[in-house]
């Protein structure tokens, strides 16, 4: 309770700050750490009975430039963690996934610190899978499509700043090897300006 007292008291300090102040134009990196979500296809050579794993964490390292406070850009690059395919009497297949991405960004301001926005753009996918022992090789896979998501995010001071993310990736994976499917993030991030 205590905690939630003090928490609530910095929240309104922080508040006492001007908004010009909070200016959110310029450069800007961040790290972000969420869950990824897939459909849950699986590669179409599967054997009958294949069930495959379609969640996992995920981490992002994001920077960008914000031309004003309603337009930018920001490129990221993820490691969406792993997703796994039980073979059944065969053993377990499991993917990585790597992304890079380059996106615009708009961004709505709803009050002095928190703003919504919204951001589109194309990503390049990388999968690495490993096959079961006693299969020799990987299936490996790489390409890109199109990517967007939705977020708000809260500008605690002039330099640093928070935000809760949903971002979709189309067409991830080649349909014989990895499987092709949607992957969904959902995620928190900080980020700091200068």
């Amino acid at each position: 309770m205590r905690f939630r007292s003090l928490l609530f008291a910095a929240l309104i300090a922080l508040g006492a700050v001007p908004a010009p102040a909070l200016s959110q134009a310029g450069w800007y990196v961040g790290l972000g750490a969420g869950q990824l979500k897939t459909g849950d296809e699986c590669p179409m050579g599967a054997a009958p009975g294949a069930s495959c794993e379609d969640k996992d964490s995920a981490w992002k390292l994001f920077g960008g430039y914000q031309f004003n406070q309603y337009l930018g850009y920001e490129l990221a690059i993820s490691d969406m963690g792993q997703r796994s395919a039980s073979l059944a009497g065969i053993g377990v297949a499991t993917a990585r996934f790597r992304f890079f991405e380059i996106a615009l960004t708009g961004t709505l301001p709803l009050g002095q610190r928190l703003s919504a926005y919204g951001k589109a753009g194309i990503f390049t996918w990388d999968i690495d899978y490993d096959l079961p022992p006693g299969f020799i090789g990987s299936a490996d896979s790489n390409g890109h499509d199109y990517t967007f998501g939705l977020g708000v995010k809260y500008q605690f001071t002039r330099n640093f700043a928070m935000r809760v993310e949903w971002q979709r990736y189309n067409n991830v994976g080649e349909p014989t090897t990895t499987g092709r499917f949607n992957a969904d993030t959902l995620g928190i991030g900080a980020l700091l300006s200068f």
